[in-house]
């Protein structure tokens, strides 16, 4: 069973060198073999950056530690990975922890491409004994290598000439942090970006895997290399490298599910709501720490979990949880002595993180497990439109007229198309631009407006409605006349008019920055409130899209119906001495009883209609069922 710790109760130590407070936090053991810190600057003056960090600390000594970097694609030509994500990856693989590696490039440089893309490893890499990629560029020549002891080295000029014989872990970044305890002179001063980097003792004992948050003000600045190198040291390390950083970086942890816990805030994750699918990763296998309970398992639903474990002596049942590690809730307490144990937790949102702590009381003391869990959205998706939708379009000024209207009359518009609508836009990574509106050269208007019908069925109870989108540069959406979102525009209450600019591009952070590419399509969802104008029947989406500075425009969207469905649950039973539990994850069922399954059975809700669990005293043969 894995387990994590994810309230970490850390004692922070002030060093006061900085004009900043500096703060770094106590090793937590997360897994056996590794422990995890925290870091936090917070400025107290213009010039200096606010930052927050993450660092794990891995035991190279203990026996069940084994290093893992993203393994080598074997049909893929000249390329030498597959794109993946780091919480993708911890989960693919099974490791216990994992952070973002080594630089990467692909057909059209270092971006964020599809998972399973394609991609090249910048410098040397190898995983488990194999290489991934050779020694055989030079701006990403320091590495670190690790024979299969996980015995550690720096190589500070990895070029094809390096012996690698013997390596079975090596990882590659462009420049060294630290050199014998001195941090390096590196150049661009002031250069302020998240950053990953990776340290090793100077005993060669332990591991560091460290990252550092940027562009995100309010919560963390980023860091110079040179502050980075700093960082690397006050957690430990004798000696570091810097790997893949900017938008790239993520560092993540297994939960007691083997699930992915992101633990920072990636600047990618800010700005497109997902990770960056990156060329390398790089994670560690380790055991889980001793646990007090046994067998702990969790069955999340849409609005329900059920958690059970087991105890070697009799105890109570309890369990406590929350959106955050202070909890706040609990389950009844059961107070029956039992070695099996289960607890249903009710009343939860559908995709959201919970923490939990399984709490058993009796002869041997109390006995606990923290973890975390997520719910599923148990939903079905229908396309109401897809991307080649077709659209009415105009460039007239139409402030103070109500062209948002389900009723107003667009048969007067300039023209219409199938998405991808476009003007003046030639680059390959737009796709597909299917109508070209006018004009075909110059500037084109700041403004464009959009309209189209689709047809809603049903009721809206627990439905949402969900947005794909390409815009080049910011929009307006609007349902049957009502403003439902504004995509890179002034936020309400501005009055958007005709001549007003979008305030940011497509893709920032991507080498497709400006264009509204592929890889990073504008999504957003709608629901409860924001869906009191759609009605049975037509319906009309209505979109103003606003230039910012470019010569360029881009619209298309596409709309799924996502709708909530009920599934049935599975109706578990465990018998313990003279009493049975009975329990089932679900909510909306009744459990009923029969002593009788002649023609035709007798089934009668059990009294009281109690939720799950149901413990009863054995006594007769007793049939069970759950209605709905």
């Amino acid at each position: 069973m894995k387990r994590s710790i994810l309230a970490l109760g850390l004692t922070l130590i002030s060093l006061a060198s900085h004009a900043a407070t500096v703060t770094v936090g106590e090793w937590t053991p997360v897994f056996k073999g590794i422990e995890l810190a925290t870091g936090q600057q917070v400025a107290t003056v213009g010039t200096e950056p606010n930052l927050r960090l993450f660092c794990y600390r891995v035991d190279l000594t203990d026996p069940d530690i084994v290093l893992m970097g993203t393994p080598k694609c074997t049909n893929c030509g000249v390329f030498e990975t597959l794109a993946q994500n780091t919480s993708g990856f911890l989960e693919e693989s099974g490791v216990q922890v994992a952070i973002n590696g080594g630089f990467y490039s692909d057909s059209f440089g270092p971006t964020d491409q599809p998972v399973g893309t394609p991609v090249s490893v910048r410098g040397l890499a190898f995983t488990k004994g194999i290489q991934v990629s050779a020694a055989d560029d030079t701006t990403y020549a320091t590495a670190l290598l690790f024979a299969e002891n996980n015995v550690p080295s720096l190589a500070l000029n990895a070029s094809a000439a390096l012996d690698t014989t013997g390596v079975y872990t090596a990882i590659s970044g462009n420049l060294p942090l630290l050199t014998n305890g001195v941090i390096a002179q590196n150049p661009i001063p002031n250069d302020r970006d998240p950053r990953t980097a990776v340290g090793i003792s100077e005993d060669k004992r332990y591991l560091f895997l460290m990252t550092l948050d940027g562009r995100q003000a309010g919560w963390s600045d980023g860091a110079d290399w040179y502050t980075t190198g700093e960082w690397l040291r006050r957690f430990g390390a004798y000696d570091g490298i810097n790997v893949d950083g900017g938008g790239s970086t993520t560092i993540a942890m297994a939960d007691c599910q083997g699930k992915a816990v992101r633990l920072n805030r990636p600047s990618f994750v800010a700005a497109y709501g997902r990770e960056r699918n990156v060329g390398h990763n790089f994670g560690v296998y380790a055991a889980p720490l001793p646990s007090e309970l046994k067998n702990l398992q969790v069955n999340a639903a849409g609005t329900s979990t059920t958690i059970t474990w087991e105890t070697d002596a009799e105890a109570t049942t309890q369990v406590e949880y929350g959106t955050t590690s202070a909890y706040g809730s609990a389950t009844p307490l059961d107070s029956r002595p039992k070695r099996k144990h289960v607890a249903t937790i009710t009343g939860l949102s559908q995709g959201s993180n919970y923490f939990f702590k399984a709490v058993s009381e009796g002869s041997a003391g109390t006995l606990a497990q923290e973890c975390r869990f997520t719910t599923s959205t148990a939903e079905s998706r229908t396309t109401l439109f897809g991307l080649n939708q077709v659209w009415k379009y105009a460039t007239n000024n139409l402030d103070g007229v109500n062209w948002k209207a389900a009723s107003y009359n667009d048969s007067a518009w300039t023209g219409q198309g199938a998405g991808l609508l476009y003007v003046l836009e030639n680059s390959a990574q737009v796709s597909p631009r299917t109508t070209q509106m006018p004009p075909t050269s110059g500037t084109p208007p700041r403004t464009y407006y959009f309209r189209t019908h689709f047809n809603f069925s049903g009721s809206k109870d627990g439905v949402s409605l969900q947005f794909s989108n390409y815009v080049d540069d910011g929009a307006v959406f609007y349902l049957n006349g009502a403003e439902v979102y504004r995509l890179r525009m002034q936020a309400a209450p501005i009055v958007i008019a005709n001549n007003s600019a979008a305030i940011g591009t497509p893709c920032t952070g991507t080498a497709q920055a400006g264009d509204a590419a592929t890889i990073c399509p504008d999504v957003f969802t709608i629901s409860g409130a924001q869906l009191a104008s759609l009605v049975e029947g037509d319906n009309v989406i209505a979109v103003e899209v606003h230039n910012a500075t470019g010569s360029d425009l881009v619209f298309g969207s596409a709309l799924i119906q996502v709708s909530a469905v009920q599934s049935a649950p599975q109706l578990n039973i465990w018998t313990e001495s003279d009493f049975t539990t009975l329990f089932w994850n679900g909510t909306g069922f009744t459990l009923q009883q029969s002593t009788d399954l002649g023609a035709p059975a007798n089934w009668a809700d059990f009294p009281g209609t109690p939720p799950s669990p149901v413990t009863v005293t054995n006594s007769t043969s007793t049939y069970f069922r759950l209605r709905n």
